[in-house]
């Protein structure tokens, strides 16, 4: 039985987010669509090539601000893509670990050098504008890792146990002040910390940019 592209993607992604990327394999992904494995193999010859596809969806349908809108400028554009790279990558269980695993579509290719345009105009060399677009999609990625590696921490947890650190922290009252900000929320991945980050990067490069363009 012929199955198209577009199923198997959609079933893909949620196979994905009831087993997790460990788990997905075309097995299982062949058992959910009844059909057998070499019926996946006419559109996708290997896993590596099908979890390429699951991200590139995964983006297309998550990932709003992919370039920059008409007369938005740098900062706005930074700051909106990293924020919405974010939200893409929590809609996918293991969503940042799919994406620092596969390669990008030849879309994905466009899109970033529009991009690099809005970098360039600004001011920035080619080379810093593609560091710029690396450095801020990779601060997501492993951002996003680490909140994903405590969801999967708290859910392979079955007695829901959290780790009391009250009695280590008590000698250190600086790390012990930092972190009674986040008690209500029990984890230091929070928006707060994520956009304290991503504010530091931008302030970094405005500084840069300024420099650059006084010499």
């Amino acid at each position: 039985m012929a199955i198209g592209r577009e199923r198997i993607i959609d079933e893909a992604l949620l196979l994905l987010n009831e087993v997790g990327i460990d788990k997905l394999s075309t097995r299982k992904l062949a058992e959910r669509l009844g059909v057998q494995q070499p019926a996946l193999y006419w559109h996708f010859r290997n896993k590596s090539q099908l979890l390429d596809a699951i991200n590139s969806e995964m983006l297309l349908r998550y990932h709003d601000d992919r370039v920059p809108k008409p007369g938005q400028d740098w900062v706005s554009f930074t700051l909106s893509n990293a924020r919405s790279v974010r939200k893409a990558l929590l809609s996918m269980r293991d969503g940042a670990r799919l994406t620092a695993g596969t390669r990008p579509s030849v879309t994905d290719f466009a899109d970033t050098e529009k991009v690099l345009q809005l970098y360039v105009d600004a001011g920035f060399s080619t080379k810093e504008a593609f560091g710029i677009a690396i450095c801020v999609t990779r601060y997501v990625v492993g951002y996003v890792l680490e909140e994903q590696g405590e969801q999967e921490r708290d859910r392979i947890d079955q007695n829901g146990t959290k780790v009391d650190f009250d009695a280590e922290l008590a000698p250190l009252p600086l790390l012990t002040e930092a972190l009674e900000t986040f008690r209500q929320v029990g984890t230091v991945n929070t928006e707060d910390v994520f956009e304290s980050g991503l504010g530091y990067l931008v302030s970094g490069l405005q500084d840069a940019l300024r420099r650059k363009q006084s010499t």
